[in-house]
Parts: structure tokens; sequence; C-alpha cells
């Protein structure tokens, strides 16, 4: 058993005793004046008088050293450190909660090794009946330990720990320590919170709330006021096809997160581990910029690229991972009649040419000089206002369509009723019908299927508004029953009309696709619509360029998201294939159900699919980049967090005040027996005691 102070230099103050000292010595009494007469005959005799100054009011005295003696060691913040264990000991165990963050951002500086540091300090302070947990967390939370008394034991876990990839979320650790508090028998409940309180983790509406009595002690190991840091959050790519070859545009995206600008800040792009551009950037404090490299041809085979910028404290995300493969775009052949004019396809094209996501490739032709070979590699053919070819050319593009390619048939002047022959009129979803002028200002589109994969991205507010266009002719056609029809016009015809055959899919649109029988092509929402078109006859799915950390893919879809189709049929098939991560870790992959649970990303960089003992390309390649949001790297006032969760009943604690390891513990003590609450008192009591003291004497002295 000991007595320690937290603040020893308050101790000084003890001098202060000096001033009732002086107060009580120097004090002389008043003697009451007595008139005399004349001294002229009393004769001057030399006397010598010695008096000692005395101290008569001994109990004002000792009231008033007492109670100076009592203010200066409640300011020095005393701790009998005996008596607080054992008060902690007679008062019940407590339940400790360690929550150590380990997202991506712990890994700026030394953040990671003052987190460590703290969550040792917290364990080692644990008493005879305290147990404790630790709890891992970043994008998810983790029990790294079960609730236990053995400090060498939860030693190891922490001891054990590395940051991970993944950003900062607070809201599942605090209700997972939540759950674990509830369910704990012990009287006393704390939770330590180990992290730099990132802004971009924490939701001010997340209901979570500790229980009632429990207190939460956040350490901050932020350090650095204004962090600086520089990342690549995002990579464009622009598929450029010129003279049948194929190139790449990559644009990177740059974020400044930091208080000064910079000059000269250099950016690389690599494909493949081979470097292939530099280029040179200024970005302001807290801006960002744009760099964009000179266009390249796209490499067969699948492709693994990134773009690199300098170094900082933070350098994990300074690199952008993606990958890259060949002939994404979707082909399309565009046939018109012989004497169509210039402007029958122009818009078609136009708005073709400069789709990105995906591109698409474009050949216009009339139909007199179609041939069997035009077929060969195509997505899509339209028949824009041109009659359905008869002989070899019909049967090809009915063994086109059945084969999975995609028809788009958009009807004009040129394309009624006789301009199909019947092995053309049996793939039309509808029969063509006769040419129809609409009164006055023209019809407008009154239904569109918003359900259908064409109109579903124009269903949310502001997306594309179509009843604007006005159709001033268009060609009525009978359907025999409602099914297959995507839109109409007011009067209930058909504008839009789909018919699957084979493999393949064919689509009737009921008037032209130029100016000449409407002004769709004037509208902002045609542009969007063509695209949709296309994507839709050519059966393209996008494949994703690159993941996020944390993000979860999806074993039975990987044909959609990451052109795995080699591995969907491998995983189908029964074969064994191994999913190989950027940390060389293997996770087996068996045959996908709809029952399983995706798969988590939760490293940075490529994961490769491949069969087991074979070398060589892998079957499908995954990018994985780190969370944007975790690089800004802007903190929150931890005392503000710990109030949200606990009421207002959090002790604050900064990770500077734990250099060595016993300062937590201490400090928690102090808080708990605060003796400085009792001194203070007591000194106020004294001093209102000497205060009727002193006035009762002052009386009796009159």
């Amino acid at each position: 058993m000991g007595l320690t102070f937290l603040v020893p230099a308050f101790l000084l103050g003890l001098g202060a005793l000096a001033v009732p000292i002086l107060l009580h010595l120097l004090q002389r009494e008043q003697k009451d004046a007595i008139p005399f007469p004349s001294l002229m005959f009393l004769q001057r005799v030399p006397h010598r008088s010695v008096r000692r100054q005395r101290i008569k009011h001994w109990l004002l005295f000792l009231i008033r050293c007492v109670a100076l003696a009592l203010i200066v060691l409640a300011f020095s913040r005393p701790l009998l450190e005996g008596v607080a264990t054992a008060a902690a000991e007679l008062g019940g165990g407590r339940e400790v909660i360690v929550l150590l963050d380990r997202s991506f951002s712990m890994r700026y500086a030394d953040r990671w090794e003052r987190a460590l540091r703290a969550a040792r300090n917290a364990v080692d302070g644990l008493g005879t009946q305290d147990r404790a947990s630790v709890i891992f967390f970043a994008e998810d939370a983790q029990a790294a330990s079960r609730p236990t008394a053995d400090v060498a034991a939860l030693r190891a876990v922490i001891d054990g720990a590395e940051p991970g990839a993944g950003g900062t979320r607070y809201g599942p650790p605090l209700r997972l320590a939540q759950r674990i508090l509830q369910e704990s028998e012990l009287p006393r409940l704390e939770v330590v919170l180990i992290t730099d309180f990132q802004k971009s983790g924490w939701e001010a509406e997340q209901d979570v709330v500790l229980p009632e009595g429990a207190t939460l002690t956040p350490v901050d190991v932020s350090g650095t006021p204004q962090p600086s840091n520089v990342s690549v959050p995002s990579v464009s790519l622009r598929r450029i096809f010129r003279a049948g070859r194929e190139r790449v545009q990559v644009a990177a995206r740059l974020i400044n997160k930091g208080p000064d600008p910079l000059a000269e800040l250099d950016v690389s792009i690599e494909l493949n581990g081979q470097r292939l551009q530099t280029e040179t950037v200024g970005i302001d404090a807290n801006n960002s910029a744009t760099v964009t490299f000179v266009p390249f041809l796209v490499p067969e085979g699948i492709s693994t690229g990134l773009v690199r910028t300098g170094e900082d404290p933070l350098p994990l995300d300074n690199v952008f991972h993606f990958v890259l493969s060949p002939g994404e775009a979707v082909s399309v052949l565009v046939l018109e009649h012989s004497s169509a004019g210039e402007e029958q396809s122009l818009y078609v094209r136009r708005a073709l040419d400069i789709g990105i996501r995906p591109a698409f490739q474009v050949d216009v032709k009339p139909l007199a000089r179609f041939r069997l070979e035009d077929t060969d590699g195509r997505s899509v053919i339209i028949l824009n206002d041109a009659p359905f070819p008869g002989g070899s050319a019909g049967a090809r593009f009915t063994e086109f369509v059945e084969n999975g390619g995609g028809l788009l048939v958009a009807l004009g002047r040129r394309s009624g009723t006789g301009a199909w022959s019947r092995g053309g009129a049996n793939l039309l979803p509808v029969s063509a019908g006769t040419e129809v002028r609409s009164p006055d200002r023209g019809g407008t589109l009154s239904y569109l299927d918003y359900s259908h994969p064409i109109f579903e991205p124009f269903s949310a507010p502001r997306s594309g508004d179509f009843s604007s266009a006005r159709f001033f002719r268009y060609r009525v056609v009978s359907a025999p029953t409602a099914e297959g029809i995507l839109a109409r016009f007011d009067d209930g015809s058909v504008a839009l009309a789909e018919k699957k055959v084979g493999n393949g899919r064919v689509l009737l649109w009921t008037s032209t696709l130029d100016r000449f029988w409407n002004d769709l092509a004037l509208q902002p929402v045609f542009l969007p619509f063509v695209h949709q078109l296309a994507r839709y006859l050519g059966g393209y799915v996008e494949t994703r360029s690159w993941f996020t950390v944390g993000q979860a893919l999806d074993l039975t879809r990987l044909d959609e998201v990451v052109g795995g189709a080699e591995v969907q049929a491998a995983l189908h098939a029964g074969a064994d294939l191994v999913l190989e991560a950027p940390s060389g870790d293997r996770i087996r992959l068996a045959t996908p159900d709809e029952t399983d649970p995706p798969l988590t990303i939760a490293e940075q960089g490529v994961y490769e699919f491949r069969e087991p003992g074979v070398t060589g390309s892998p079957l499908a390649v995954v990018a994985v980049n780190l969370d944007p949001a975790e690089s800004d790297l802007t903190s929150i006032d931890p005392l503000e967090f710990a109030g949200a969760v606990t009421g207002g009943t959090a002790v604050a604690t900064t990770e500077a005040e734990l250099p060595d390891g016993a300062e937590l513990a201490t400090e928690e003590q102090e808080q708990r027996q605060r003796l400085w609450w009792y001194l203070l008192g007591s000194a106020m009591l004294l001093l209102v005691v000497e205060t009727a003291v002193s006035n009762r004497l002052s009386r009796r002295s009159r």
C-alpha cells in the first residue's frame, strides 16, 4: 500500500502554510490609551522589556493550516495504490473489452505500434477478479479471444495482430462489445477503444449505446493533428477502336489530403509488370487532379495493370490495380437501303461511336453490299429501314440470331409489309403493318416496361424522359398477345416488341431512328436508349475491372462480374479450382450453390483463378483496391464520440500518456477513487468553520 500523486508538482503549494503562521505571529494587540497629566515631575529611568510573541488562538491556526493543506493535496490528485486494489476487489471484477482498429489507415506512420502498446497496457492493468477480451475490427468485427483473466494469452493475441486492408466501421465492434457486456455477470463494465478515430467510419445516426453503467475509454493514436496523404482513388478506361485495332486510354484521379501543395508528383502506369509511361502533376492542398495517359494497344489475353504515385506515410493507397482484356467492344453492323440518305444512320452511328462502357465498333453499309462473312465476329445487326434479304443472306441472318446474335429492325417508309419474305416474317415478334400518320402534334410514348433491362436504367427520377419525343409517323403492327410488348404509343399501338429466337433476340422498332418520322433522335434520352438496345441485343454484361476490399464475390455469377466463363464452366463441371490471393494464400473452390455465402475479398492486389498444379495464364483475374473513403484521415473528437456511445461516462485518454505501461491503470484507479473530491469538500467545510470561529473570537476581544 502506498500513496502516490498524479500531479505531484502541486505539492509545492504546501509552502502556502506559511501564510497562517505569519498572520498569527505578526498580529499585534491594540492597547487602550489612558490620559495622563504632565510628566515633568517624573524621573526617566532606563528600562528594557523583552516579550515573546505567542500564538493565542491555536484552534483557528490549525483550521487554517489544515484547510490549505487539503486544497493542495486535492489538486495533486492523490492515489492510494494498495487501497485502490483492495477496493476494486471488494467492489467486484471488471469485464474489460479491448477494441483494436485494424483498418489500413492504422498503417499511417507509427500508429500501429502505438496502438499495440496501448492494447498491452490495457490488459496489463487487469486485477485478480477482472477478465478481458480482445476484438479486432475494420469493415467488420472479429472476437480474437474469449473473455479471460489470462494476461499472457491476451498479450499473445495482441502481439499476433497485424493491420489489414479494410476500411473503418465503428458500428460492428461496438455492437459486438454491447452484446458481450449484456451477457456479463461482472459488476463493472469497461470498453477500451484504440483507434485513430477516423471520421469516415462513424455515422452519427447509428443506434449503438453501451449498457447502462458501462464506461468507454477512447485511446487516440492518430498522433499528427494534420496528416498528409496522397491517394489514387479511381481509374477510368476509355477504349478506342481505329482501323480494326483496339486501344485504351487510362485516366487516373489523384487526391491530396494534406495542408501542403505538391508541385511535382510523378504518376506512372504499369502493365504486366512493365512501366509504360510516367507523367508529372501538381496538386493543391486538399484538392484533386486527373492524369491522362497516352492511349496504348490492348495486349492479347488477360493483362493486369496499375497506376502508382509517390511515397508518403501511407503508401498502401498510392497504388490502384485494374484488369484489362481485349474484345470487350460490342460489334454492330448497320444495314440500310441502297437509296438511303446520309442522315438515315447518322444518329445511330454517332450515338454508338461515343459509347465507353462498353465501346461499340460500328460499320454501316448498304444491304446490297452485304456478304455472308459480314456476320463473323458481330454481336448485333441493325436493319435500319431496309427489307429482309432473301436467299442465302436471309438464311445467314436467321442462323446469326439462332446462334445468339441480336437483330434490331427499325421500320420506315422502305420496310412495309411487302419488304419481308416468309423467312424474315418468322423472325419478327409481330406482323409488319401499314404506315400511319399521327394527328396534329404527333403521338407520344405512353407505356414503357421499366422492368425490362432496356428501360430499367430509366426507371429512376430524372434518369431520362421519353414523353417529350413526338412521333409523326409509325407503322401499325398486329400483336396477337401482349407478351413481348416493351413500349406502346398513346393510342395503344406497339412501339417496341421483342422475340427470342434460339439463343438470340429480335427487337422491332415501329418508327425510324432518324428525324424523318419522329424527333426522338434530338432528345437527350436517345443516346442512352440506343446504347441500351445494343447492350441488350449483344448480350453484353459489364465485367468488373476492379473490386473494393470488403466487397463480396458471388461465385455463382463469375461469368457476369469478372468474365470468368471458363471458371464458371469448370466449377459447374466439378473441377477443382483454387483462388490465389495477392499474399499467396490459396482458397479451394467447390461447385457453387445458390445457398453458399459469397466470398469476401480481404486483400489489396490481384486474385487469380487457377487449376491446381497448372502454370501459365490464369483462367480469370480479379483486381482489388482499397476503399477510397479510408484515405481521408480526418478524425473526430474522441470525447464527442465516446459521449455519443455512453451518454457521457467516458474517460479521456490519449496514447501519448501511455508510453511505458502503467499510466492507464493508474489513471483509471484515480478516477475510480476520486480522493480529491473528498479532500476538496473537507477543505471547503473547514473554511466555513474557520469563518465561524474567527467571528466569535473577534466578538470576545471587544
